[in-house]
This record gives C-alpha cells, structure tokens and sequence, in this order.
C-alpha cells in the first residue's frame, strides 16, 4: 500500500513540475522586446520634438536634444499607402504628439484617442531620405518655424517659412 501511495505522489509531482515547466516556457515564449525609443529631428536645422512638460494639453515644442519618442507602428495606411504612426513619449506611454480640436498647434495628447484625438502620422518618405509626417485629420504636414523653444504646428505642404521634414 506505501508503495503505491508513493508511486502516486511522484507522479503528481512529476506532473506539477511538468505542467509547471510548460507554464513558465509558454510566458517567456510570449513576452515581447522592448520598444527602442529615437529622437525625431528636423532635417535641415537644429531640433528635436520635444516638450519642456509632458502633461495632457503642454505644448510640443523645438527642442535643442528634443525628447525620447516611440514610432508606433498603427497597422494601417492611410493618404494614397502612407505607413500610419504615432508618437509616443518614452516618458509616459499613455502620452503621444497630436493636434488638439479646432488648433493646428501641437500638444500632449492621450495616445489612446487615434484619429480623435489626432496623434496619428503618416509617414512620407522623401527623396533625399527625410520623412514629411503627414496629419490625415489636420490636412498638412508636422512643422516647425526653426525657433527653439516655439511650438510644433501643422502647415500645409511647402508652406513658407516651415520646415517640414524630419530624420529619425
């Protein structure tokens, strides 16, 4: 009788620890890498986007070293097959660039909000390997005046005195 009490309590352990292993090996096998967080620079000048504060509504602004960002792939495309992006502060996920309602001036915005709350970008590559960021809910493109510490805008393309593309 102990022998067979024994044979049955090893193989509920063995049992445990198999299923225990299997477990542990499916969670490694889902965990997903690390997002590497870039700064987006003007082309052609000096600054990165950036934000002295990054609370929902502080305004995005030219920034000498600018800020940590996440280029969020969205999975979509939109504006004749423009790749669709969001860009979210590495200091606060819940936070992207975008375009507050009847305002064409960038600020922090809820990333969670998509097109609503107009942080989505599509991404148009350039002939010299720059990037113009277009805003499908705005009709222009992410631009800049070249002034340090100003805020980000929406211009339309080519407008005068913007400066309209960005390397990664």
């Amino acid at each position: 009788m102990r022998r067979l009490l024994r044979r049955k309590a090893l193989t509920i352990i063995a049992a445990i620890v198999s299923f225990t292993a299997i477990l542990a090996g499916g969670i490694v096998a889902t965990a997903t890498p690390a997002q590497a967080s870039i700064r987006i620079c003007l082309a052609s000048a000096n600054g990165c986007i950036g934000a002295p504060t990054i609370n929902f509504g502080d305004a995005v602004t030219l920034e000498v070293d600018g800020r940590q960002i996440n280029e969020q792939g969205q999975h979509f495309i939109c504006c004749g097959g423009l790749h669709v992006f969001r860009f979210q502060f590495d200091a606060d996920h819940a936070k992207c660039v975008g375009m507050p309602d009847g305002n064409l001036n960038a600020t922090v915005r809820a990333c969670s909000g998509g097109n609503n709350s107009n942080v989505n970008w599509a991404e148009e590559p350039q002939g010299d390997g720059s990037i113009k960021w277009f805003s499908n809910t705005k009709n222009g493109f992410l631009s800049s005046d070249n002034v340090q510490g100003h805020q980000l805008f929406v211009g339309s393309n080519g407008c005068n005195g913007c400066f309209q593309r960005w390397n990664n």
